[in-house]
Parts: C-alpha cells; sequence; structure tokens
C-alpha cells in the first residue's frame, strides 16, 4: 500500500509540475502581450503631447490663402504669414481687413471646400464653429484668415 501512494504522490506532483509549467508559459505571453500594448499606447499618445509638433496642412493641395488683419496690432498679418508658411500653407496676399474691431478670429472658405478652411483652422487654434463660407468665384485663392484681438492665443499654440 505504501508502493501505491507513493505513485499518487508523484503522478500529482507531475501533474503539478506540468500545469506550473503552462501557468508561466501563459503568464510571459500574457507580459509580452502587455508590453507590446504599453509600447503601441506610448508611441501614440506622447506626440500628441510634443509641444514642437503642429497639425499642418493635412490635404494634398497646396492651400492658398489671404491673411487679413482685424484687430489693428501692426506686423500681425506678416507674422501669421510666416507661421502659415513654416506649416506648408500658400499665403497669397496679405492686408488689413474691413475693421479693426473684430474680438475673434475666424477662417473664410472661398471656394466651397470647408476641409481647406478645417485644415488651416486646425493648424493654429482656431475652432470649427468660426469658420464660415463666402464663395468668391474672382478670388484667386482657398482660404481668408482674418485675424481678431484673440491673435495671442493662436501664436502661443
Amino acid at each position: 500500500m505504501n508502493n501505491i501512494d507513493n505513485q499518487e504522490v508523484f503522478n500529482t506532483s507531475k501533474k503539478t509540475r506540468q500545469q506550473q509549467k503552462f501557468l508561466a508559459v501563459i503568464n510571459l505571453l500574457l507580459a509580452a502581450v502587455s508590453v507590446t500594448l504599453l509600447i503601441v499606447i506610448i508611441t501614440k499618445i506622447l506626440p500628441l503631447f510634443e509641444k514642437g509638433e503642429q497639425p499642418e496642412n493635412k490635404t494634398s493641395h497646396i492651400i492658398q490663402v489671404e491673411v487679413l488683419n482685424a484687430c489693428g496690432t501692426a506686423g500681425l498679418a506678416d507674422k501669421f504669414t510666416d507661421l502659415l508658411r513654416s506649416k506648408k500653407f500658400d499665403v497669397v496676399k496679405t492686408g488689413n481687413f474691413a475693421s479693426f474691431d473684430i474680438d475673434n478670429s475666424f477662417v473664410i472658405d472661398r471656394v466651397g471646400n470647408k476641409d481647406y478652411a478645417y485644415s488651416l483652422a486646425d493648424s493654429i487654434g482656431i475652432p470649427k464653429s468660426n469658420v464660415i463660407q463666402q464663395f468668391n468665384k474672382n478670388y484667386y485663392l482657398d482660404v481668408t484668415l482674418v485675424i481678431g484681438k484673440d491673435f495671442n492665443n493662436l501664436l502661443n499654440q
């Protein structure tokens, strides 16, 4: 009887070792999957927090832009021209808006393609609610940026 008990203990011990090996392999696989997911998440999220990264022109079309100063601060259209050109927009005209009392900057879609206007608005932090459409077949440009008194918020992004 003693021999049978020893054999049962041996078989039970052998099963336990097999189960432990199986669980160890499963744990290693889970750890590998977890590390892979963590790496993917980090590589997708970190670029969102990099201050130097700004959204650029998201269309394959080179968006032609008119920049108008609507707050009266001297040299502002030139500053925004440099900013937009660094983001791959083609600024073709600068000037002053009809008045200098505009509080909030806005973007005007001139050709009926709001994606162009949204791309510019996104690139400098103007909300989509500040994008309007005014078609003009005589214009040779896609979008007009009207810079209001909130320009510091846009330059600091």
